[in-house]
């Protein structure tokens, strides 16, 4: 297409700029942060809005743009279940939530 090289050219550094080495795929730390934000979410669907499993995995689903089979797999994971288990063990409130994360809605 007539001028698009120039449009691409004009986006990347060609002045020699050292753009810095990426890894290709998803970030550990925001992958991290979603799960957690996820094992707080299941919790709260789970002891405080007291939902069936099935529409726990459902909601997640939606709420986080995961499939069921990807959440499930990822509360799985070690330190995830750890986190659970420790909910469990300290019962936060909805206030307690809230405080955690105080930009997603918590009826």
């Amino acid at each position: 297409m007539k001028g698009s090289q120039r449009l691409f050219s004009q986006l990347l550094p060609t002045n020699g700029q050292d753009v810095g080495r990426r890894t290709p795929g998803r970030s550990k730390e925001l992958l991290r942060k979603r799960d957690e934000r996820m094992v707080y979410r299941h919790y709260y669907y789970l002891r405080i809005c007291k939902k069936r499993y099935d529409e726990i995995i459902q909601m997640l689903s939606e709420e986080f743009d995961i499939s069921g089979h990807t959440i499930i797999e990822r509360l799985q994971i070690d330190i995830n279940l750890q986190l659970l288990k420790q909910l469990a063990t300290l019962q936060p409130d909805l206030n307690d939530l809230r405080k955690i994360y105080p930009w997603l809605v918590w009826k």
